[in-house]
């Protein structure tokens, strides 16, 4: 939609591969030929020769330092959660928090790219699997964090009360899979509109579209009909989302094409990370996913990354390591709680301040890596992402 590009790979999560070849003829007919009655040989199709496919190892880096990122900025809040105004802990959460909220919005980037250009669905088919590659991890991460709080902290987990509300929205202690809520409804409208695009009629997409369009009417009254407690529904998207989604898109596609100087691009991530450790620790804590601090901070990185030069070797770490992106992100709220939420002193010397945060940070990273990769081996992606 943006271009010729086409990943060979399906899904947004997985490593990019773009196709910059174009379906032209090879041959063009002369006006003679076009007068007089197709022969055999003229009917007979030609084979087009494949360009090899140009792997976006940047977008496999942007989808890393997102991950990362998440992490950064969500123990940073433990910090600023746990420690009194003003102290030294607090001003290191925000300091962590202050370059963490583009993160999450490049998610939704990556994925509008994915599917408006760089992997857009060839068939309903493929659009299926892929919505259901994103559900099944929800639901299965939905369930693993409510029993496992349980047994941490039995008296701040209602296991049947937070089973239930997870079909309608995140909430702690999976605070962190609120995205996916308005990530897929994303990807279902969008593909839809791309398969449409394309000529092909995916009616069960559109019908499940038109479903949850009405979703925020119908749900609430069908919960109150049947007595339900539960009061929330937040399977939709706000319009930030939708133009991180396309904007996002293009910018990602177009990202070598916009060639800004490097310290332009360093001084608006600076100036954009100053504003957001001003907004959240003067103004409003957490900073709002629309503010438009985060579009600097985003569209830097986006850039900052494109323009970035890697070896072999440093390559394939990182496709290695994007493969395990999603399920790191899924999985590294258990070491938040464990890390920063019991072990952390907030009440140490601003020195060793750091040194835990960075320690603990790195083990988090790690541990949440090693067992994506693990689960990875024993091929199960598909149910822990």
């Amino acid at each position: 939609m943006f271009g010729s590009r086409r990943l060979d790979d399906e899904s947004p999560a997985a490593p990019a591969r773009v196709d910059l070849s174009t379906a032209e003829p090879t041959t063009t007919p002369s006006p003679t030929t076009q007068s007089e009655a197709p022969t055999a040989q003229s009917q007979t199709p030609t084979a087009q020769p494949r360009i090899p496919k140009t792997h976006r190892h940047d977008v496999d880096v942007m989808r890393v330092l997102a991950g990362l990122t998440v992490m950064i900025g969500h123990s940073g809040g433990v910090l600023i959660g746990r420690s009194d105004e003003g102290s030294d802990a607090w001003w290191l959460g925000h300091l962590a928090e202050a370059v963490n909220p583009w993160a999450v919005p490049m998610f939704f980037m990556i994925a509008g790219w994915a599917v408006l250009a760089g992997a857009p669905p060839r068939t309903e088919a493929k659009m299926w699997d892929r919505i259901v590659r994103h559900v099944v991890p929800l639901a299965a991460w939905s369930v693993i964090f409510v029993l496992g709080f349980n047994l941490f902290d039995t008296d701040e987990v209602n296991v049947r009360h937070d089973l239930a509300r997870s079909f309608l929205e995140a909430g702690r202690p999976a605070f962190h899979l609120w995205y996916l809520y308005a990530y897929i409804p994303l990807i279902l409208v969008f593909g839809t509109l791309v398969l449409f695009w394309k000529g092909q009629r995916p009616w069960k997409l559109a019908t499940l579209a038109v479903v949850l369009a009405g979703s925020t009417v119908w749900a609430p009254f069908a919960l109150e009909l049947i007595g339900s407690d539960q009061d929330a529904w937040k399977w939709d998207f706000a319009t930030y989302q939708v133009v991180y989604f396309t904007v996002g898109a293009f910018v990602i596609h177009h990202a070598y094409e916009l060639r800004p100087p490097i310290w332009t691009l360093c001084l608006l991530f600076t100036v954009s990370a100053l504003g957001v450790l001003w907004w959240e620790s003067r103004r409003s804590y957490p900073i709002e996913n629309a503010n438009p601090l985060i579009i600097g901070l985003a569209i830097s990185v986006i850039l900052l990354v494109s323009r970035i030069r890697l070896g072999e070797r440093t390559k394939k770490v990182f496709t290695t390591m994007a493969t395990a992106s999603f399920g790191a992100f899924l999985v590294h709220v258990f070491f938040l709680e464990l890390f920063f939420e019991r072990l952390f002193d907030v009440d140490a010397a601003p020195v060793l301040l750091v040194i835990q945060y960075l320690g603990l940070l790195a083990l988090m990273a790690a541990l949440s890596y090693g067992l994506s990769f693990a689960w990875g081996k024993l091929h199960l992606r598909r149910i822990l992402g």
